[in-house]
């Protein structure tokens, strides 16, 4: 009886052992307040790879998520096995996240492992998302022969949007890697002529038209102009102008000048403006001349740094003209920049004129930007150089150090330069290392930058002309790391190309915890709202999806770092940029938080983006689209979307500041 009795006893205890049946979790939900998965996350913020695969197996698909989308950021090879494991998830977030972070690899041999995982017998359309994301990291990864078995895929229909953006994504992707091949283009111009292909296909068909290098759009060209001048999306008409401004067909330009005279939307017509310079001058010039008395600031500041760009010599005298005093400082400024930069050499005493009347106005504002803009226009002019040392040293203003040096890069460059100092061009570019030494020794993160990039440009072959690289070695023992990263690794950069050894940029360490208390106090929803010269901006903040850097923004807009910061770049039908502490793109604070690239799209205007100098280089400044940017996928953390404001983002001018930021809850 004692025998059997212990076996009950035994049967008894192992029931105990076995759990009961516990329902899967099959939704991915974030608690960003719960510690466990603080800390886990941490692990992807530290770039502890082996430690953060650990959570691949974790009941929650909200971790299996969160180690596919930290492994998309930190990019280690060596996970390729794990993230194997993860394409067989029973949860899609978290197998279209693993074939997002494959591809992210940017690895050739990780592209028959993801054509594997295609899911091809999927009658119910369940795996479109999948697929389509498999499609994209294939076009990531994959060789030229994958790219035609993908482009000539004919059996999507045009309801399948999920695999159509696949398709189209991994076109796009291949040509932003240099890979573009006949069958690709025809296929993304069908997309375009076919009136039943979802939107979201025809806008990344467009880019890759725009983006692609050499292709060839033969006939098609008649077809897609008269897309290009009867689509109603923006998005679709802002590419094609591009796209098909580079036929240089003068039947192209017909159409392309009847649309600049119609369209109202100013991002459009930007970039016909930039689109007309395939075109001869002598026919586009008067319709460009138009565009700079535009009541759109943006666009007639395209058409300004139109004619510095493609301008004529025998023109020369006739912008001059066209200066107003109507007319906002930068687009005259940039008309005296055009002035000077083709007129002829040997005009001296008229460009002695016009730098006299820029030195005047120079010296009539206290705006920097507006000093800056009379900077690089008499930067043109390749005897200014001499001007320029002079100003560099009567100024302290940080934002004037980058662009005075920035002025002698534009100098060095010109077309002009030999032609004006002809026997003497070989001294005067010791001359101007000798300034650049200057403003290198006295520490100036952006007039550090700029130089470096100066001296490692091979186009210019400064290092013939530098015999030692010491004063680089003793300025870098100078910079503070990590804030001065940007300015380090220039000149690092422009030592490594002196010394004639293989540039690897410097990454900063971890060194900002990402604050997490924020997330008790905003939860995982909140607004921000911009309060600025223009108007209030509201964005929503993307918290699950980059708490790092959504922390780091919100601290910093609790602290009032914001208050009073400008928008110091502003890039037509590109972006606004702010959150620098120097005003000129080159400032920071002490610190640097890490990139989260995960899968997000910049395909829309109001992205926020963090600004950055290379991986984990982030820290303050941020950037808001004007339109969509697909070229910025997957390489700058997006954080957040514009929801009310746009508007006031189209209006923002180099030099606007931002008044406050307040942080709400959704």
């Amino acid at each position: 009886m004692l025998k059997y009795f212990l076996l009950i006893l035994i049967g008894l205890s192992l029931v105990k052992c076995v759990p009961a049946d516990v329902e899967p979790i099959t939704e991915v939900e974030v608690d960003l307040t719960s510690k466990e998965w603080q800390k886990a996350y941490n692990y992807k913020d530290l770039g502890k790879v082996d430690s953060l695969l650990q959570y691949t197996s974790h009941p929650d698909p909200a971790f299996r998520k969160m180690v596919a989308d930290g492994l998309a950021s930190i990019r280690e090879l060596s996970a390729v096995d794990s993230l194997e494991k993860l394409l067989a998830d029973p949860v899609m977030d978290v197998r279209v996240a693993a074939a997002y972070a494959l591809g992210q690899l940017k690895n050739e041999s990780v592209a028959p492992l993801l054509l594997k995982s295609f899911r091809s017998k999927d009658t119910l359309n369940v795996d479109n998302e999948y697929n389509g994301t498999i499609l994209e990291a294939v076009g990531k990864t994959g060789g030229e022969g994958l790219l035609k078995n993908i482009a000539t895929v004919s059996t999507y229909r045009s309801t399948d949007t999920l695999l159509l953006v696949g398709q189209a994504r991994s076109i796009y992707r291949y040509a932003l890697r240099g890979i573009a091949i006949p069958e690709g283009t025809d296929k993304m111009i069908s997309f375009l002529l076919d009136e039943n292909i979802p939107p979201r296909v025809k806008i990344i068909a467009a880019n890759y038209l725009q983006r692609a290098k050499n292709i060839d759009l033969g006939d098609s060209k008649f077809q897609l102009a008269e897309v290009f001048a009867s689509d109603k999306d923006p998005y679709v008409r802002m590419a094609l102008a591009t796209a098909i401004g580079r036929t240089a067909d003068k039947d192209v330009e017909t159409t392309l000048l009847a649309q600049l005279e119609s369209e109202e939307d100013y991002r459009v017509k930007c970039n016909i403006i930039r689109a007309l310079s395939s075109f001869p001058y002598i026919r586009i010039i008067e319709p460009i001349l138009n565009q700079l008395g535009d009541e759109n600031r943006h666009v007639a500041i395209t058409a300004a740094n139109f004619l510095i760009e493609n301008g004529n010599k025998n023109d020369a005298v006739v912008y001059r003209g066209y200066l107003n005093d109507t007319l906002h400082y930068s687009v005259n400024a940039k008309i005296y920049a055009a002035v000077l930069k083709h007129i002829p050499v040997f005009y001296t005493n008229t460009k002695n004129i016009i730098k006299g009347q820029l030195l005047e106005k120079y010296e009539a504002t206290n705006d920097v930007y507006e000093k800056s803009e009379y900077l690089k226009a008499i930067s043109q002019d390749p005897y200014n150089y001499i001007t320029i040392s002079e100003l560099l040293d009567k100024t302290n203003s940080p934002v004037l150090k980058s662009n005075g040096v920035e002025g002698l890069y534009t100098i060095l460059k010109s077309e002009n330069f030999v032609r004006a100092h002809r026997s003497r061009s070989r001294r005067v570019k010791s001359e101007i290392i000798d300034i650049l030494k200057r403003e290198i020794a006295k520490g100036d993160a952006g007039a550090v930058a700029v130089a470096g990039n100066v001296l490692a440009d091979d186009k210019l072959d400064m290092k013939a002309l530098i015999d030692s690289t010491q004063f680089l070695s003793t300025a870098l023992g100078k910079l503070n790391l990590p804030d001065e990263i940007e300015s380090y690794n220039s000149l690092k950069a422009a030592k490594d190309y002196i010394n004639g050894v293989p540039h690897n940029p410097t990454v900063p360490a971890v060194n900002h915890p990402i604050d997490y208390a924020v997330f008790e106090v905003f939860g995982d929803s909140s607004v921000a709202a911009l309060k600025t010269d223009r108007g209030v901006i509201k964005v929503s903040l993307y918290s699950e999806a980059a708490p790092g850097s959504v922390a780091n923004f919100i601290n910093l807009a609790e602290s009032d770092y914001y208050n009073g910061k400008v928008f110091h770049r502003v890039v037509p039908n590109f972006v606004v940029q702010a959150g620098c502490s120097r005003g000129d793109g080159y400032g920071s604070l002490d610190y640097t938080i890490r990139s989260e690239v995960s899968q997000m799209y910049y395909n829309d205007e109001g992205y926020i983006g963090m600004a950055s100098a290379g991986p984990d280089t982030e820290g303050t400044q941020w950037f808001i689209t004007h339109s969509p940017t697909m070229h910025l996928d997957g390489n700058y953390t997006i954080f957040g979307k514009v929801i009310s404001g746009m508007e006031y983002v189209h209006d923002t001018q180099v030099g606007d500041k931002i008044q406050e930021v307040i942080i709400t809850n959704n």
